[in-house]
């Protein structure tokens, strides 16, 4: 089945790349436009070598547009280091759009020893396709131009320039931008340039800098200039917020508003919009069987969420312009865009207010940061108005089940709604629904032999609809092989021996039980002592523990995250314990554990929770304090001699060295005593 669906895509890729472009586009090679400048590069700078990676150091980067001309120009130079930089930094490669941009390129060349030798032969460029998100299936018809350079030698010097012409039409002659001024690699030398024509109004935006453009006026054209030189590398910390960017970086927009990109967008997804006979009996049936907005939005979204599966061709103009809704409701597939501009056509031809929603899942609310422009979301989702209240829903999200208000929507925390009247982003407040339970319980019926291990989860929310879509996706042999992985960690020979789930449809509920085999429940230690050892294992494994404690940047944790588990060890006689409980908490979390004994059976219940997406810098020293105190208070072992197992059980190793020393002592008393 996925060998037809393989085919099937390919042809269908063949189809719409032949309905774009006739043979197959190709770069060309001409001279350096007129219009830009022609800078000089020092070529012998070696002060940033040293912070290099990969093997070569970049010497100078150009960015100069042309809006009048609709052109970008680019010039690269880099020198190649050490041989590591011959393995990686000999290939160029040039991505464009031919639906709507030509590459041309003006200068290949290697610089040895002062001689230059040219490489610019244009039979020797690959034309590709690129599709980088083929694998989230979205197909944007970027194609690469590859050149493999040949005889490249360590202290070369590669460079070439190249211009791609023509601008995106879907933002209507509109430019935007963005030019960075730091990275995470050494840099010696930056330039951009930005030419204006007269009756054009260009907004900049510095962030995180303070450097200003030199600006200059000639024939009716206003000419911005950057220039930045020996730029040290910036390396990000591990583990930072996604929506946390703190390089220096210049914007542009032609926006001046977000009213501006509202009323852009507005046009791309009309409200009334006129649908097909399909479509409309599709809308008829859902009202039929249903009398309540709410269930009616349920019955739709639903449908949209399943049956749509999820795949976009973004090509030019509709890597923003959703497809028509009734072609998306016959062909059974279309991006999040279309799959929102769906769901909200169907709504308002029921009368239920729905509109779509722009989002930027990076950003995130700081997008309030950036100059208003289209290029600043990517994703769209709906938001719906019943009985004066406003839900919001993601349609790209496959295999939600419960009511209205209880579906869960990620934490994109803001968005531009399009809407008549919006004059600005909107706030999204998050609603955590989300949590996991988990009962992880084993059975030892004697002091030698197996073990068994039975695992129930029950998920909500978020983390149900994550769960769901594991099982909807993949064989039951293959989540049983995924999750033997995970306890193998801890118990090296254990066996999965089948898995079962509940989804229940009308509250969301989703349940998994699976069952395992332990052929060696206990370790010998030294012939005489038996062990066995556990934790909260699933806590464990959400708990991010950084490389790099001394924090310049906020600290991402995982959010939403909610969990509570339970671990009980079903002895075969009663058992001793050293009862303990534990709590911590600071601003960013909270953790509280118990561990006690009943007879036979050890109990240890913890519980989890993260109460936002990140640790601020001063927040974080404390966070990771706690966290080592969990890594010395969250593991326990039972332990028992050979001959006396009823009586010995412990918190971590040190219970069980302190229970050998015990009784050996007691031995020797005895003996002394006699």
């Amino acid at each position: 089945m996925k060998l037809y669906l393989f085919l099937l895509f390919t042809v269908q890729m063949l189809f719409i790349s032949g309905s774009l472009f006739s043979g197959s586009p190709r770069p060309s090679v001409s001279k350096e436009p007129a219009w830009i400048s022609k800078k000089n590069i020092d070529y012998n700078k070696t002060t940033l070598d040293k912070d290099a990676t990969d093997g070569y150091i970049d010497i100078s980067f150009e960015v100069q547009v042309s809006l009048a001309d609709q052109s970008e120009y680019f010039r690269s130079s880099k020198k190649i280091i050490s041989q590591a930089g011959v393995q990686n930094g000999s290939e160029i490669s040039v991505s464009f759009d031919p639906s709507h941009e030509q590459l041309i390129f003006h200068t290949i060349r290697i610089i040895r020893n002062g001689e230059t030798i040219n490489k610019l032969r244009l039979s020797d460029i690959k034309t590709v396709h690129q599709e980088d998100e083929l694998a989230a299936f979205i197909y944007n018809g970027s194609l690469n131009a590859v050149l493999i350079l040949e005889d490249v030698r360590q202290g070369d010097i590669i460079e070439y320039s190249y211009t791609r012409k023509g601008f995106n039409p879907i933002f209507k002659n509109k430019y935007t931008r963005e030019f960075g001024m730091e990275f995470s690699f050494p840099l010696y030398e930056i330039y951009y340039k930005l030419i204006v024509p007269g009756g054009r109004k260009m907004n900049i935006k510095n962030l995180n800098q303070t450097l200003q453009p030199v600006i200059t006026s000639v024939n009716d054209q206003q000419i911005f200039e950057w220039q930045k030189k020996d730029i040290a590398p910036f390396p990000m910390q591990d583990y930072a917020p996604s929506w946390y960017d703190p390089y220096a970086k210049i914007l542009v927009s032609e926006y001046n508003s977000w009213k501006e990109v509202n009323d852009w967008a507005m046009e791309l997804f009309p409200a009334k919009k006129t649908l097909s006979a399909g479509l409309q009996k599709k809308i008829k049936e859902i009202e039929k069987a249903y009398i309540r907005d709410d269930e009616r939005t349920k019955a739709a979204l639903r449908f949209v969420q399943d049956d749509i599966r999820y795949m976009g061709f973004e090509m030019g103009e509709n890597s923003h312009r959703p497809a028509d809704p009734s072609k998306v409701f016959a062909q059974r597939f279309g991006d999040c865009k279309e799959k929102s501009y769906l769901l909200c056509c169907m709504l308002n031809a029921m009368n239920i207010d729905a509109s779509p929603v722009l989002i930027n899942t990076v950003s995130k609310k700081n997008i309030n940061t950036l100059l208003p422009s289209p290029t600043d979301f990517d994703h769209v989702t709906v938001r719906v108005k019943l009985n004066n209240i406003y839900y919001w829903y993601d349609p790209t999200i496959a295999y939600q089940r419960g009511g209205i208000n209880n579906l869960f929507y990620p934490d994109y925390q803001a968005g531009l709604v399009i809407s008549d009247g919006t004059s600005s982003l909107t706030p999204i407040v998050f609603r955590n629904i989300s949590d996991q339970h988990i009962k992880e319980y084993f059975k030892v019926p004697s002091m030698v032999g197996r073990g068994s291990l039975t695992v129930t989860t029950t998920y909500r929310g978020n983390d149900a609809d994550g769960a769901r879509n594991s099982i909807y996706n993949s064989s039951i042999t293959e989540l049983m092989t995924n999750c033997q992985k995970f306890y193998a960690a801890y118990y090296e020979d254990i066996k999965a021996d089948s898995l079962t789930y509940l989804d229940n449809d009308s509250t969301g509920i989703f349940k998994i039980t699976e069952y395992y085999t332990i052929p060696n429940f206990w370790k010998i230690n030294k012939g005489k002592v038996k062990n066995f050892s556990f934790s909260s294992f699933i806590i464990n494994s959400i708990l991010r523990r950084p490389k790099e404690k001394d924090r310049k940047m906020p600290f991402g944790l995982l959010f939403p995250a909610k969990y509570r588990e339970e671990i009980i060890v079903d002895l075969p006689d009663d058992w001793k314990v050293t009862e303990s409980e534990d709590h911590l908490k600071n601003k960013c979390y909270s953790y509280n554990s118990k561990f006690y004994g009943i007879f036979n059976h050890v109990h240890l219940e913890t519980d989890y929770e993260n109460y936002k997406d990140h640790s601020t810098i001063d927040e974080s020293p404390a966070y990771f304090k706690d966290l080592g105190e969990y890594d010395d208070i969250g593991s326990f072992e039972l332990t028992s001699g050979t001959d006396d197992r009823n009586n010995s059980s412990g918190k971590n190793i040190l219970y069980a060295i302190i229970f050998i020393g015990a009784v050996i002592a007691s031995i020797v008393w005895r003996i002394r005593r006699k």
